[in-house]
């Protein structure tokens, strides 16, 4: 995991500048939305949160100040990452209700066994650093209380091949076709990549209920500078720079949010998975 680490350690101080990427900003605003209308509400008072690669806890900042009555378990391999999770909470009023824990994923339900949680997140391209992607999912569902939600985020195996087709990459884009493995950009670690079909067989087999199988955004993808902590790439400010195009794109994207028929096309998947009662 020495790379991976390496990988993060270079991105902590600046990670959060992507939050003025107007590409992922329409990403961040499509996934919230489906946070709020599709998971948050099925979480009960004083439920428990466990992020899984929460790195600089950008999502759990926005769970805990949308619901003032949760407490969260931020896990993730980089202290780098984490220091600005415990920043934020500081800062935000909340030290006291998350916890901060570095590890390997591989070990979370070993660090967490005596821990149950109501909400499992694990986003974006997490879960393609680690080692073996099926076993952390086994390990997550293990942690999850009766009832409880998993809340995926994932790289898309159709989108990768699609991305590194466009920026002239025609050996990644078959390495992720062929072997399941890819990367956007030389520099960053080759991850695991998913397809909805084998997921969501992986979640059943851990008897789970799946309860939104999609992807997002379906209509507009990033480009190579949106791989970057900062910059625009061309298509996408041509798309997106004209803040009426872009209400009108984002409009777009939220009447088909959550419709399984995106889970191919979707820049990343997006899937929601309950335990039983």
């Amino acid at each position: 995991m020495t790379d991976v680490l390496d990988y993060f350690r270079k991105k902590a101080d600046g990670y959060d500048q992507v939050d003025e990427q107007v590409y992922w900003r329409l990403s961040d605003e499509l996934l919230w939305e489906a946070l709020r209308e599709r998971v948050l509400p099925e979480i009960p008072r004083g439920g428990r949160l466990l992020d899984a690669g929460g790195g600089t806890g950008r999502w759990t900042r926005r769970i805990l100040l949308e619901r003032p009555d949760l407490s969260c378990v931020l896990y993730d391999l980089s202290p780098d990452m984490t220091r600005h999770a415990l920043a934020k909470a500081e800062a935000d009023g909340f030290p006291d209700r998350l916890t901060v824990l570095n590890g390997d994923l591989m070990d979370v339900a070993k660090r967490l066994d005596d821990q149950r949680f109501d909400l499992v997140i694990s986003f974006h391209n997490v879960l393609g650093f680690v080692a073996d992607p099926d076993e952390v999912l086994r390990q997550l569902a293990a942690l999850m209380a009766p009832g409880a939600q998993l809340a995926l985020v994932l790289p898309n195996r159709y989108h990768a091949a699609f991305f590194n087709v466009h920026v002239g990459a025609l050996e990644e884009a078959e390495t992720a076709i062929t072997g399941s493995r890819g990367r956007f950009t030389p520099d960053m670690p080759s991850m695991h990549l998913f397809t909805p079909r084998l997921l969501e067989k992986t979640l059943l087999g851990l008897g789970l209920e799946v309860a939104v199988r999609s992807g997002f955004p379906a209509f507009i993808y990033p480009g190579y500078q949106e791989t970057q902590i900062e910059g625009t790439s061309a298509g996408v400010s041509r798309s997106l720079s004209d803040p009426a195009d872009y209400a009108r794109i984002l409009e777009l994207e939220r009447r088909v949010l959550g419709e399984p028929d995106l889970a191919e096309r979707g820049n990343n998947l997006f899937f929601v998975a309950r335990s039983g009662r």
